[in-house]
């Protein structure tokens, strides 16, 4: 019997391929947010959180902060394209210019909180190759200012993306460890205690930080996120990405021996020491990178907070908010972090689980302050959320007042 002829079905190939590219092509700021997010503030917090062998919750939280995330940056999206212009001009048009003032000053202080810990992981990083502290700090410094202050907006974007890229270190750096026998069920094995909550606390703000909500807004507005169905692809990207290296990095930190103590001390040289060079290097290079990438993100974020809460107007999509006028802050804001880097002696783990910890407490204002904007018809026109919306982000605002008030009783 003659066999029928196999009908190929180029058009499905060329669909399945156009798709592939246009997922490529929606990677923008929603990914490099999530990624800046999973900063090396964040990551040695992550590291300090897995010795505290509670995985079993922190990956529960870790489920339940991803559906949370992606509303509250979904949100921004839609923001970004109702509005056609930056955050902190619609917060002044809508909420007042005191308040977008208020607002944009406690944000900034918060980030240069959060801009402290990128230079000590930064620096850590650089000291594992023998780079004296100080040296280590003023090279991240002089790295961070040259990307921030030049170029245009969608290059740097670009230059940023690709370094993001280096976060998958933290991946082999696991695959590297060799556990001790048990260390698997004690990872799992930590008894609840009133610390529980402060950690639940700072991991919360790790996985949504109000500057992220600026960041979004922003980026999407100097950017080219070309549709509202792009800019959330790029957010399911990049929260996906998230729990997966905030998963990796908390194993690796309840997977290697020693106390808890020893983590908040120097989380990368606690690793290196019981780890082994290999692993310690490869995750000293991920904390760095993941340090660079969030200072650069960060200090952008709040360039554009201050220019929109204190300079009104509109200023050029493709500008970069630290060029011009407001170079001189933006300098000095990095030069404040690097040297408190430096002479600071508070603990590196403790000073990023505080700085995660201060960012989810002020997120239920960043989250009222959205909410109020999201829900204006004529700010918004026919992309105002409804009433159910409204109703989702009260409950995510009611979650984070109460692992506030958690947190801080765990303390």
């Amino acid at each position: 019997m003659m066999q029928s002829p196999k009908i190929v079905d180029h058009r499905g190939r060329r669909r399945r391929g156009h798709g592939f590219w246009m997922l490529l092509l929606a990677i923008g700021p929603g990914v490099l947010g999530l990624a800046a997010d999973n900063d090396a503030g964040g990551m040695l917090s992550y590291a300090v959180t897995g010795a505290a062998h509670h995985l079993w919750w922190f990956m529960a939280a870790l489920a339940g902060m991803a559906p949370l995330t992606y509303v509250v940056q979904e949100l921004a999206l839609r923001v970004a394209f109702a509005t056609q212009k930056p955050y902190g001009q619609v917060i002044r048009e809508q909420l007042g210019g005191a308040w977008s003032r208020l607002n944009g000053t406690v944000l900034h202080v918060l980030n240069l909180v959060i801009l402290i810990t990128e230079f000590l992981g930064m620096a850590m990083g650089e000291n594992l190759m023998g780079i004296p502290w100080a040296v280590s700090v003023l090279i991240a410094f002089g790295i961070v200012l040259a990307i921030t202050s030049t170029g245009r907006y969608q290059s740097v974007e670009r230059i940023l993306l690709w370094i993001a890229l280096l976060n998958l270190v933290f991946i082999p750096a696991a695959l590297f460890l060799h556990p001790a026998v048990g260390a698997w069920h004690r990872a799992f094995a930590g008894a609840a205690t009133p610390r529980l909550g402060f950690l639940v606390l700072s991991l919360a703000g790790n996985a949504m930080a109000p500057w992220m909500i600026y960041w979004q807004q922003n980026a999407v507005w100097a950017g080219q996120v070309r549709s509202l169905k792009a800019g959330r692809q790029d957010i399911i990207i990049g929260v996906v990405a998230q729990i997966v290296m905030a998963i990796v990095v908390m194993t690796i930190g309840a997977l290697t021996p020693g106390s808890s103590h020893s983590a908040v001390s120097n989380p990368i040289l606690w690793i290196s020491t019981h780890d082994g060079r290999l692993v310690g290097s490869l995750f000293g290079l991920g904390i760095f990178n993941a340090g660079f990438l969030a200072a650069c993100t960060i200090s952008l974020s709040s360039a554009w907070m201050v220019r929109e809460s204190w300079s009104p107007g509109t200023a050029a999509r493709q500008e970069m908010p630290t060029r011009g006028g407001l170079f001189a802050l933006h300098a000095v804001t990095l030069g404040v972090a690097a040297v408190l880097a430096i002479t600071l002696l508070v603990p590196s783990g403790t000073l990023a689980l505080w700085a995660q910890a201060l960012g989810a407490i002020w997120m239920p204002v960043s989250l009222v302050t959205l909410g109020l904007i999201a829900r204006n018809r004529r700010t918004m026109g026919p992309m105002a959320i409804r009433w159910r919306r409204q109703v989702g982000l009260s409950a995510i605002i009611l979650l984070f007042v109460g692992l506030g008030v958690l947190g801080l009783l765990g303390t």
